[in-house]
């Protein structure tokens, strides 16, 4: 009977309670890569939820800031008696934008893989596997 211990096993016994360790040996390793990947996916949607806030405030801040400086110079360079029809162009053109926008960011969130995707394959690879060796 060896009981040394090799490249991270655990020492190896002979009978029904050295199987059911090596058994349960294997059931924590799978656990723990699977806690390690599903980890490693949080951290990365947690990244891309703060880029994408951070990057969405920077555009609406822009496009509020240029809208309105934009809205201005329309105005003023209009004649006095087009001003309003002017006015209403541009809230019409700014109303427009901001529907397109809305609706490509609604097709961007509906493309986007979802969260957990590698997890998930993982687990069901991991059934399949089960699946075939019973």
């Amino acid at each position: 009977m060896s009981t040394e211990s090799t490249e991270g096993r655990p020492p190896r016994t002979e009978g029904l309670m050295g199987s059911l360790r090596g058994v349960l040996y294997s059931v924590l390793r799978v656990v723990e890569t699977r806690l390690e990947i599903l980890s490693t996916e949080i951290a990365e949607e947690r990244f891309n939820l703060a880029r994408l806030i951070v990057v969405a405030l920077g555009v609406l801040f822009c496009l509020q800031a240029g809208a309105l400086l934009g809205v201005l110079f329309f105005v003023l360079a209009v004649g006095g008696e087009h001003r309003l029809a002017a006015i209403g162009i541009a809230a019409l053109v700014l109303l427009v934008a901001a529907a397109g926008g809305g609706l490509w960011l609604r097709s961007w969130l509906k493309r986007r893989p979802p969260m957990f995707a590698a997890t998930m394959a993982e687990l069901r690879k991991d059934g399949a596997r089960l699946r075939n060796e019973s």
